[in-house]
């Protein structure tokens, strides 16, 4: 909507009413003069109330149209989150899995020393057979974890 020949119209009104007065010289018949107008009075009166209304109609569309659109950016936020939540768990799973692979890798190459060490040292492998028992104990244990962390 313009608003340029509204303001044209309205400025050229007023200058008639001005010139009005002038030409009449007396306030008293310019009034007069000017309550003989009533009708446009209040027809501009109701235009002003019109578009007072479309206005905050307007305005409530506006609104509306905001708060879907926000609505609609909060849920793609909440997805994007989601997703980053499930790469975070994937990525600890993963690190999970290969600090047990390297506990594995420690304990396997425990068992392997305590056999070396009773071979030289007693001429039996299994001379530190407790030890080696635990160690395999251990690797059984972290093994576990890690078919745990693949289920989950």
């Amino acid at each position: 909507m313009k608003l340029k020949p509204f303001i044209i119209t309205f400025v050229l009104l007023w200058l008639a009413s001005a010139l009005t007065t002038v030409w009449f010289g007396n306030i008293g018949d310019a009034g007069s003069f000017g309550d003989s107008f009533g009708a446009i009075n209040a027809l501009f009166s109701g235009v002003a109330l019109a578009l007072a209304i479309y206005s905050m109609i307007l305005q409530q569309r506006q609104n509306a149209e905001f708060e879907q659109k926000t609505l609609a950016a909060m849920a793609q936020h909440a997805e994007t989150i989601d997703l980053i939540k499930t790469s975070l768990v994937q990525q600890a799973n993963v690190a999970r899995v290969t600090a047990l692979t390297y506990l594995i890798e420690r304990e396997e190459q425990r068992i392997e020393n305590l056999r070396e060490w009773g071979t030289e040292s007693h001429k039996d492998e299994n001379y530190y057979s407790k030890g080696i028992k635990a160690s395999q104990g251990r690797i059984d244990n972290y093994q576990e974890q890690i078919r745990k962390v693949g289920t989950t």
